[in-house]
């Protein structure tokens, strides 16, 4: 049903002209997509439909009205497009007939959701759903329209970023709020600064909550994944709960602190992203550190609650105990366990440098006294060749780290040899985890053996170390056998765009990332030949390399009379080692 009305359908204001409006420039004659309902359609004998805002795969957002309110709204309506379809002119939803049962499975987890969510309306940080109810064989919930721009959109306009102090003054209350969604079952899955809004009262407001299978990947309906926010179990089978939307207002707050945008969480490694306080050093250290563990890609290992998170991250500075009062650094900030930690072993680093600098010294002083007294006559020397025992150490002394290692002065005078008995265990062994297995075997070669064991890690690049056999600071003897694991890459990786990439490109970027393939050719009047078609799996669909799964890739043969006939042998496959 179509209303009549003088309200501008881009803005909900009057509008008593002809012609665009002239506060938001919006026509009657702009086109509108035929699969959404068209503006002006009267909902619930109540609301007026005006322009589609956003759509995703759970359905649209429409800005509306509300004619016995009086006021603007915004229209959610249930509509995932694979599953189902409206024809042009048409206002009711017509079901997929295979997917009728999945549909009315989601369609009841909207209406639960927004229902919840209405038990929420009293929250003034919430975007708050109105009403919910049925209609055009779907299902709408009417939201509040909060006057504001995104928090995107604010941070563009700022600098790209905000102080500290500007966050403590802003986020707390959101905090809360998203807590008590929690204890009422709620979970975002979507927090990021497009679904976070900064009202005309400079207070933010969360909105944008949407079923789960809307927010994680592999579902029936097309995921809304918001990158480098969304947490990593999002992208595979793994469990969501409160730890994912602690990544997600963690990840918020990187960028908000620091500017940039995290990066993706299946692209991340284990030390891939700096800290907030390594891009912006007025990021305070404790909160640099909360943000870094609300952003772990493990979920046991991340902070599991806003709750704790909180509390992590305005948490007074910790007192060292047994120290009669708070040790502080340069800033006169209390230092926390890890940086005292920190600092005491860099201590003693620095006692271990000083003592091999010392006994250098001394051995100068007695090399020049010696040659001294060569001199003059009063002591000669006996030049027969001898095995010097010294020499190992003083070529590792001397030899410069290679750019790759992180190796300091330090440690390596604390490896060398301290007597002439090579079977002693005095060496310190150091810590190879991130570090690259070739570099470190070139660095260590006739120090120490190097056993290798490769496999799979989410965490580690290929080729770097992420296990070693003997724990680090063990004292070892010359020669000492070390068994370690090193990395052969990522166990699961999404599928690479193949919009138009050639076979030989597309074959070399799979093979980087250890993808096994079979290349197939087919005839396409659209795609060159010699360029990939399509693949078995969707662009970004996960594949489990470490079950060697294998991915088909079609590669046009260009055109022939006979479109689509696919050639069933292989013309090349693709196997990692």
């Amino acid at each position: 049903m179509i209303k009549e009305t003088s309200l501008c359908m881009g803005c909900m204001n009057d509008k008593t002209y002809d012609g665009a409006c002239k506060l938001c420039g919006y026509s009657d004659l702009d086109p509108c997509i035929p699969t959404y309902l068209v503006p002006k359609t009267f909902l619930n004998e109540r609301y007026i439909v005006g322009r589609l805002l956003s759509y995703n795969g759970e359905g649209a957002t429409y800005i509306g009205y509300d004619t016995a309110a009086g006021t603007k709204v915004t229209i959610k309506e249930f509509m995932p497009d694979t599953l189902c379809s409206r024809q042009k002119g048409e206002t009711a939803i017509s079901v997929n007939a295979n997917n009728s049962a999945l549909y009315k499975t989601y369609l009841s987890e909207f209406e639960d959701l927004n229902r919840s969510l209405m038990k929420l309306r009293g929250m003034a940080h919430i975007q708050a759903v109105l009403d919910v109810f049925s209609e055009n064989n779907t299902c709408y919930a009417i939201l509040e329209f909060i006057s504001g721009i995104s928090l995107k959109t604010y941070l563009a306009n700022s600098s790209g970023g905000l102080a500290w102090e500007q966050v403590k003054e802003l986020f707390p209350p959101i905090l809360t709020t998203l807590s008590l969604a929690h204890a009422a079952g709620i979970i975002h899955r979507g927090i990021s600064p497009q679904t976070i809004f900064i009202t005309d009262k400079m207070e933010l407001k969360l909105s944008g909550f949407c079923i789960s299978a809307a927010r994680t990947t592999n579902t029936e309906i097309a995921c809304e994944i918001f990158s480098g926010y969304a947490a990593p179990e999002q992208y595979s089978n793994e469990i969501n709960g409160t730890w994912t939307d602690v990544y997600g207002i963690s990840a918020v707050l990187y960028k908000v602190l620091t500017g940039v945008a995290p990066a993706e969480a299946i692209a991340r490694t284990g030390g891939s992203m700096l800290e907030p306080m390594l891009v912006n050093r007025n990021v305070p250290q404790n909160v640099s550190k909360v943000i870094m563990h609300g952003m772990k890609l493990s979920t046991e290992s991340r902070i599991r609650s806003i709750t704790e998170f909180v509390d992590k991250l305005f948490a007074p500075p910790r007192y060292s105990p047994g120290t009669g009062g708070p040790r502080k650094n340069d800033n006169s900030r209390p230092l926390t366990k890890a940086e005292e930690k920190r600092l005491k072993k860099q201590k003693k680093e620095r006692a271990k440098f000083l003592a091999a600098l010392i006994i250098v010294g001394i051995v100068l002083i007695a090399f020049a006294s010696v040659f001294a007294l060569t001199l003059t006559g009063k002591c000669t020397f006996d030049i027969s060749p001898v095995e010097d025992s010294s020499e190992e150490s003083s070529t590792i002394v001397s030899s410069t780290p290679s750019s790759s290692s992180s190796t300091t002065t330090s440690e390596v005078s604390s490896e060398q040899p301290s007597s002439s008995d090579n079977g002693a265990a005095n060496i310190a062994l150091p810590d190879f985890t991130n570090r690259r297995y070739e570099d470190t075997v070139a660095r260590y070669e006739g120090m120490f053996t190097f056993v290798p064991t490769y496999d799979y890690s989410d965490e580690y690049p290929a080729g770097f170390m992420f296990d070693q056999s003997i724990p680090e600071g063990t004292m070892v003897a010359p020669g000492e056998q070390i068994k370690v694991k090193v990395s052969k890459g990522r166990s699961v990786v999404p599928l690479p765009d193949y919009t138009g990439k050639s076979q030989a490109d597309y074959v070399a970027t799979l093979s980087g990332l250890n993808v096994k393939y079979d290349v197939m050719t087919q005839k396409s009047d659209a795609v060159p030949a010699g360029f990939v078609i399509r693949c078995s799996k969707e662009i970004n669909d996960l594949i489990r390399v470490s079950d060697g799964e294998t991915v088909t890739v079609y590669v046009s043969e260009g055109s022939s009379g006979n479109t689509g006939s696919i050639v069933e042998t292989p013309v090349v496959s693709g196997f990692v080692e």
